[in-house]
């Protein structure tokens, strides 16, 4: 085990980026690109729907059962399979349940090979239920794979449709989650003087982490549609989804609808936002399978136009780089395959969220408001873990976020929603090292700034202990343990409490 600190540590992190994306390009280049791309985006079709099932059979025996078989015994596998296939097949289309079984049967294969091969994500692949979580934890780079298979697979090997994931997990584990893993590694060592990287022929260990993700491995926005709560959605007219699909176009559709009434108040219709919506619906007529979508870039050029699409809209649209990292932080819904240009509903549906995203970010009433929802949502996960939420806002001409109490002591939370562009750290680590670093301060200050004034609300309320904390919606890499990405939330009182 060979030990890494201050440039060593950072030369380190390059040189394992280097080694990964290296590796990536060597094992994808052997397989016959079109070909490839189809099984693969089949397998993350599959992958997709078996994340969203426990959604779709929400309170249904049937759900059980599906979460609960085991991978690693293949004999009770197979009877639960068996025990499942016919129940598969009366809830879903024909396809649907298809690809469910083989999405299972590829699973059960690769969880009995890392499990005999040592690979350490072999423990989350023990029952169904916990490979959905795995599935999620890496869905980013299954899916930067897709966006990188056209232009780094440049021969003639096919790839069979049962053989995907067995291809291509074990490429993730040794590869793809290096890249990632250590440009946040190269951010750390920038950030923390004390940073190290222990490493030898098995793997590397950092001396500290970044969780840059929120709960189900999502990305944080400043205002999630789920926190649009009160919102007048009366305008909002839903069309009837086939139950026994778990994506079509109809979703897209409601999905469309859904985020422009959500967000009605902030003129998101008025924004490039209204012209990518009836874009993306003049799509609607070329969906095949309730899934895929396919046009010329001729037919694109043409819609684009039509729909008065910006430059930076179009550019957007379209995946432009053949690199596995640069493919890792793109929303791009669309990739050039074979003269064609390739997406899905549901990747057309991601991209409407994070173009949503781009737009209201730019509106200061959304930034002002969003503050305010932000508050609210860190108050009900404080009420959900016990805490007392006082209702303080105001005392003389001092303002709070969320004061709260549990067991005689005062919890006095500021709650900072300041947009951080986690791209950042794979495009320009520099540029990101710089704006953490001012956010770290600024968060130190805002901490300061309350306990030099704690005695305010702790004459208003007549206890004798206070505790101050700084909630982040998006995280921020520091050492201050008053300061908590609302990701990790869910761990408030454990560390509050224990401080």
């Amino acid at each position: 085990m060979q030990k890494f600190t201050g440039a060593a540590a950072q030369a380190e992190a390059q040189r394992v980026v280097a080694f990964s994306r290296e590796a990536i390009d060597s094992a994808l280049a052997p397989f016959a690109p079109g070909s490839t791309f189809t099984v693969w985006f089949s397998t993350y079709r599959g992958i997709e729907e078996l994340i969203n099932l426990p959604i779709e059979l929400a309170g249904e025996p049937l759900m059980y059962k599906v979460l609960g078989l085991d991978l690693l015994d293949m004999e009770s596998f197979a009877q639960g399979v068996a025990s499942i296939k016919a129940r598969l097949d009366s809830r879903f289309s024909r396809l649907v349940a298809q690809r469910l079984l083989k999405t299972l049967v590829q699973l059960q294969a690769v969880s009995r090979s890392f499990a005999m091969s040592g690979v350490p994500c072999a423990s989350e692949l023990v029952t169904v239920g916990s490979a959905i979580g795995y599935l999620q934890s890496r869905r980013r780079h299954i899916l930067a794979l897709l966006h990188t298979i056209p232009n780094a697979c440049q021969g003639s090997r096919q790839l069979h449709e049962l053989d995907g994931l067995n291809q291509f997990l074990y490429l993730i584990e040794t590869a793809c989650l290096g890249t990632t893993a250590m440009h946040c590694n190269l951010m750390l060592s920038m950030v923390y003087p004390d940073f190290s990287l222990e490493g030898d022929d098995a793997g590397a260990s950092a001396s500290h982490g970044f969780n840059a993700l929120d709960s189900l491995f999502l990305e944080p926005e400043r205002t999630a549609i789920t926190e649009m709560a009160g919102v007048d959605l009366t305008g909002f007219k839903k069309l009837p989804v086939n139950r026994r699909l778990i994506f079509s176009k109809a979703e897209l559709e409601n999905n469309l609808a859904h985020i422009a009434a959500a967000y009605a108040e902030f003129n998101l219709d008025q924004t490039t936002y209204g012209q990518l919506a009836a874009f993306f619906r003049s799509l609607l007529p070329m969906v095949v399978d309730e899934y895929f979508v396919q046009l010329t870039p001729r037919r694109f050029d043409e819609l684009c136009s039509e729909h008065k699409l910006s430059d930076a809209l179009k550019r957007a649209l379209v995946v432009d780089s053949g690199d596995y990292v640069d493919n890792t932080r793109t929303y791009a819904p669309f990739t050039r395959v074979s003269g064609e240009l390739v997406t899905s509903v549901t990747l057309l549906s991601r991209f409407a969220n994070h173009w949503k995203n781009s737009c209201l970010n730019r509106v200061r009433r959304y930034q002002i408001r969003s503050g305010f929802i932000f508050e609210g949502s860190v108050k009900e996960a404080l009420r959900d873990q016990g805490f007392t939420i006082t209702g303080i806002k105001r005392i003389g001409h001092a303002e709070f976020d969320v004061v709260a109490t549990l067991d005689g002591v005062i919890y006095n939370v500021q709650c900072k929603n300041n947009l951080v562009d986690l791209g950042r750290i794979e495009a320009d680590v520099k540029k990101f090292v710089r704006y953490n670093r001012s956010l770290d301060r600024a968060y130190q200050r805002a901490l300061e700034k309350e306990r030099a004034r704690e005695q305010v609300l702790l004459g208003e309320l007549g206890l004798s202990d206070i505790k101050h904390f700084v909630v982040s919606r998006f995280p921020v890499a520091t050492q201050n343990p008053s300061v908590l990405p609302f990701g990790e939330i869910s761990r408030f009182k454990a560390i509050a409490v224990g401080t």
